[in-house]
């Protein structure tokens, strides 16, 4: 017979943090104006009593009202206050499994853990924001059963199959890609706003800016002083960049056993996520314009299910990952998908299409800026430089995507390769893509092009195109994939 269980008390606490956490501005408020008697700073703080213990109220009813069982098969919930609800949740709809602990999770040496199905709505995962490792392991593991076995397990079976298969790790950071990854990310520039933030904030308070002015002009004459002010700041901006993306990406560890890939993250807050192999829809290989010049990629891992709050993030392998080894450990953890060296460019009238298309914003730009003719940077003629510097980089963009653009369609594979500054690669199977498309404009029958497009299971739906294909290639294309019959069973 199932254990039905309570919710941890603890996830009264947990759900009360997250409340001063989303008013926090407003408590801010109430405690500077604490000893105002305006009618605002009253109501404000009558506003916030009131939310509190409403909060707690609601809190303590909510944690004894809800109830959770588990068997071989499914998650069995309960909840409701006023109106009961009961839910059921089978294993094999269970797409990932997300945990998070926070710094006060591991004050009380607890966890939390989601459940992430491919289905939309609120009630869609199964979500426990406060539970004992012990316990959140045993969740997990029961999933993690029902998933490699493909059948259920009981507590009362006597020998239990043995499903824990080795764990590989495939990368963990180093010094040295802490280093490259702060200047990457410019988190070093965290320490100037912060600064500016902070200057402000006391300046309000104490006006500060009256007794630092004079102290400023006598610094500004002295060039020593000045050129010491500027290497103490990028000293410490650079030391607190490097300290921020430790914080954030420290403890950086990718993994993979034979079934699933295991990504975990954070010194504070960590934060562990997994996903079955087969579960993966697609792969995406993004690289901003300062990543390309570095050389480095991140790949993003695409499934049907919801990958939490930070989903960006959590379902990102390393964000700065040297571009040859981001190939490579694509082929480590997912040996189905290949990355695709040699890939076909457009032709030369497909730039021709582009760049004789409507520049519609330059336009709409340029009417007014004709009409009033104002003067920028104080030139008579200075609204004209601006109309002509807008479509210069407009028909610069244009160039530029075409120059990043390729595709490859090759055995079950398809890839597509597209941006301007910054470039994304899409890579997915045949298998995962669930619908095609080809479009043709008017411009485009003229030149013999088309749009391709296709769409892959993810939350939302991921849709993918490529503009300005030759007409025989999207025909290609569409014969290609009408070939998927080869590698999908029906059951």
């Amino acid at each position: 017979m199932m254990k039905v269980r309570r919710y941890h008390p603890l996830s009264i606490l947990f759900e009360f943090a997250a409340f001063l956490k989303s008013y926090a501005i407003l408590a801010f408020v109430v405690v500077v104006n604490f000893g105002s008697d305006s009618w605002i700073a009253r109501l404000g703080r009558i506003l916030l009593l009131v939310s509190v213990a409403l909060t707690i109220i609601a809190s303590i009813l909510k944690w004894f009202t809800r109830k959770y069982a588990v068997d071989e098969l499914a998650f069995h919930l309960k909840s409701g206050i006023f109106e009961k609800t009961e839910r059921t949740v089978y294993f094999d709809k269970i797409q990932n499994v997300q945990r998070h602990t926070s710094f006060l999770h591991k004050l009380f040496g607890m966890t939390s853990i989601t459940f992430e199905t491919g289905t939309s709505g609120m009630n869609s995962n199964v979500k426990f924001d406060a539970l004992t490792r012990s316990e959140a392991d045993r969740l997990e593991s029961l999933v993690k059963e029902f998933m490699q076995l493909g059948n259920p397990t009981t507590d009362s079976e006597t020998e239990k199959v043995a499903v824990t298969s080795e764990r590989v790790v495939h990368f963990t950071p180093t010094r040295k890609d802490t280093i490259k990854a702060s200047f990457t990310s410019f988190s070093f520039l965290i320490i100037l706003v912060l600064g500016a933030s902070l200057f402000s904030k006391v300046d309000q308070l104490f006006e500060v800016e009256d007794y630092v002015e004079g102290w400023i002009a006598s610094v500004l004459t002295s060039g020593w002083i000045i050129a010491g002010i500027v290497v103490g700041l990028i000293v410490l901006a650079v030391t607190i960049g490097v300290i921020w993306t430790f914080v954030k990406y420290g403890n950086y560890e990718i993994a993979s056993d034979e079934e699933r890939i295991y990504i975990s993250k954070g010194v504070l807050d960590e934060t562990a996520f997994s996903i079955g192999k087969k579960r993966v829809q697609a792969v995406e290989i993004t690289q901003s314009f300062m990543k390309r010049i570095l050389g480095l990629a991140e790949v993003k891992l695409i499934s049907a299910g919801n990958l939490g709050d930070d989903e960006d993030e959590v379902s990102s392998l390393y964000p700065f990952l040297p571009v040859k080894r981001a190939y490579a450990m694509i082929a480590e953890l997912l040996p189905d998908y290949q990355v695709v060296p040699d890939t076909e460019r457009l032709p030369r009238k497909s730039l021709l299409a582009r760049l004789i298309k409507p520049y519609w914003f330059w336009l709409i730009v340029t009417i007014p800026l004709t009409f009033f003719r104002p003067e920028v940077f104080k030139l008579p003629i200075g609204w004209a430089i601006v109309s002509i510097t807008l479509l210069v980089l407009l028909i610069l963009s244009r160039v530029l995507g075409y120059w990043n653009t390729s595709y490859a369609v090759k055995g079950r594979f398809i890839q597509l390769s597209q941006g301007t500054f910054e470039k994304t690669t899409f890579l997915t199977r045949r298998d995962k893509i669930i619908e095609v498309s080809v479009k043709r404009t008017k411009l485009q029958q003229w030149f013999g092009l088309a749009t391709i497009g296709l769409i892959n299971r993810a939350k939302p739906v991921r849709h993918e195109t490529l503009p300005d294909m030759p007409i025989e290639e999207a025909r290609q294309f569409v014969k290609w994939y009408a070939e998927r019959t080869k590698n999908v069973q029906l059951k």
